[in-house]
């Protein structure tokens, strides 16, 4: 079945320290909403003006990143009454982040490293800092998302920004912000409905932490996360 998504902002996901043309980072945006699951196997891009307006480029330079990464099996072409471009089957997405991983594996301790720290700097701030209000939105997201995966994604996103805000340091959300997109792990095919539990079910304790104000298990609990989500990249 075709899927048609509205992708979200990608001001916060994929952000490079490195030199990049247009084209690059148009590239390393719509990579990092397939790693991330905001664009999934089978589903179909929107539109070249609507996405071109979605990520704020010009159609050019669209085409060319689309075309880059239809060259790297990211993406296929269709032609015909299903015309356009498409993500490519999971199997290929999960080989191409393979790819991604050795041919970043020089920087990804690094990567890594950077996360933890931001992440759990974050967590020990915000079970510091929180307001009544970012209790209130925390405490909401304890709510689990409808079982599909774009619902999930955002559900994801939505806490750790929740998160971040409640810290109150800009500079915290901006290098929690530089990181995203960079490190996720390949396509999860196991079915959404057990993944959302899982997924919420272990943000829990942490969402519960912050909101008690509770600094010493806010750090644990979130340590336990990113030991977690690490485990895809030290295999």
């Amino acid at each position: 079945m075709e899927n048609h998504w509205t992708i979200l902002p990608p001001g916060n996901i994929g952000i490079t320290t490195e030199p990049v043309t247009a084209g690059d980072k148009t590239e390393n945006v719509l990579r990092a909403l397939i790693f991330s699951g905001q664009l999934g196997p089978g589903d179909k891009l929107p539109a070249e003006r609507e996405l071109a307006t979605q990520l704020s480029t010009s159609r050019p330079t669209l085409r060319t990143a689309l075309r880059a990464l239809e060259a790297l099996g990211f993406i296929v072409v269709k032609i015909g009454s299903k015309g356009g471009f498409w993500i490519n089957d999971a199997e290929t997405i999960s080989k191409r982040w393979n790819d991604w991983m050795h041919a970043n594996k020089y920087q990804l301790e690094e990567m890594l490293d950077f996360r933890r720290w931001v992440e759990i700097e974050i967590a020990r701030r915000a079970a510091e800092a929180r307001t009544a209000r970012d209790v209130a939105i925390l405490e909401a997201c304890c709510t689990p998302p409808a079982p599909d995966r774009l619902s999930l994604v955002r559900w994801h996103f939505g806490l750790h920004d929740a998160l971040a805000a409640a810290a109150h340091n800009k500079y915290l959300e901006h290098a929690m912000a530089t990181i995203r997109g960079q490190l996720f792990a390949p396509v999860d095919i196991r079915p959404i409905a057990i993944r959302v539990d899982d997924v919420v079910s272990v943000h829990v304790p942490l969402i519960a932490a912050v909101c008690a104000g509770d600094q010493r298990k806010a750090v644990e609990e979130m340590t336990l996360l990113i030991d977690k989500a690490e485990v895809p990249f030290r295999q």
